[in-house]
């Protein structure tokens, strides 16, 4: 049987972090996989978790629990099949909905393969006091489903968001059966080994009921030989993604990167960057940039996201312009 955990989380709060930080903690004679989604076709977050060493398959362009959770299905059962792991962890998209993923893990066809294990909810204690968090379906319900709570980023808390949270705690029916107020990601090993509860039900159900621009299961998340630059689209459930597939044969400023993306005005930007001081993981959240060196993956990649529609033709002309002078 295969113990399998549920990382869930709304966009931005930490999640790839959290998993790294867990997959450092894993017992020696384990195995074990994530299977990643994201809401954007390009797949950076299973690039990143690859770049340090993580067994993953990747599910981009879209939600885990949509088109009748097919992708979802495709991907563990390729995962299941070809890594044979000990543990899984399940990282869905910051925009998805956690209930019909659960109930796939739940389900009789999943019987005697998978264990499912507690599930995670990592969030940022200062989005319990923003209205755009609060009247948010799929936040409340990543909340009410996750048995276990993991308040992260709490370096830019206050005493009032301690309190919030606690308070949330205090609310939870049924309770969780565990939480956390960390930094970065630093979740202890222990707080999966609480079980799960599948008597937890879902504030918001049909929260989640819509569809997305890509209709196809085809990968797109790879270069073709010879290709180098591939730029991909989506949207859906308020939220547009721009982002790319860029060969490893550029190389590109990280001086003009930094200075471009702190121009932009978008919720997210995340990527993993071949640059002329090193490959980079580039995260911006909240207008605030941040980065970290890591080994250098097959592509670069790098995405935008926003609640507005973006441009992408202007968007691409102003990313090549940072390509470094060889």
């Amino acid at each position: 049987m295969i113990r399998t955990h549920l990382i869930t989380g709304f966009l931005g709060v930490g999640k790839t972090t959290a998993i790294l930080h867990l997959l450092k903690q894993k017992p020696a004679g384990e195995k074990w996989a994530v299977l990643v989604n994201e809401f954007g076709e390009v797949g950076v977050d299973g690039a990143i978790l690859a770049s340090q060493g993580a067994v993953v398959k990747e599910v981009p362009g879209g939600c885990l629990c949509c088109v009748s959770g097919l992708p979802f299905q495709i991907g563990l059962n390729m995962l299941i099949a070809r890594e044979k792991p000990d543990v899984l962890l399940i990282e869905p998209t910051g925009l998805g909905h956690p209930r019909n993923i659960l109930q796939t893990l739940r389900n009789e066809h999943y019987r005697d393969i998978l264990q499912p294990g507690a599930s995670l909810c990592v969030l940022d204690p200062r989005h319990l006091s923003d209205p755009r968090y609060l009247d948010n379906d799929v936040f409340a319900d990543q909340i009410q489903l996750a048995d276990v709570l993991v308040a992260n980023k709490t370096d830019l808390a206050t005493d009032a968001d301690r309190n919030a949270f606690e308070q949330l705690l205090q609310r939870a029916e049924p309770a969780k059966t565990a939480s956390a107020w960390v930094v970065n990601g630093e979740i202890p090993l222990e707080l999966l080994a609480g079980g799960t509860q599948p008597q937890r039900l879902a504030l918001h159900p049909d929260a989640h009921a819509h569809q997305h621009a890509r209709e196809d299961l085809a990968p797109q998340n790879a270069l073709a030989d010879g290709e180098k630059l591939r730029l991909l689209e989506n949207h859906g459930q308020g939220y547009y993604s721009v982002g790319w597939l860029i060969s490893a044969d550029w190389v590109f400023s990280a001086r003009a990167l930094r200075g471009w993306l702190n121009s932009l005005d978008v919720q997210r930007v995340k990527g993993i960057i071949l640059t002329d001081e090193g490959p980079l993981v580039l995260n911006m959240r909240d207008a605030v940039l941040s980065e970290m060196p890591t080994r250098m993956p097959d592509e670069s990649r790098l995405e935008l996201l926003h609640s507005q529609p973006l441009t992408a033709a202007e968007l691409q002309q102003a990313l090549l312009a940072c390509k470094a002078e060889q």
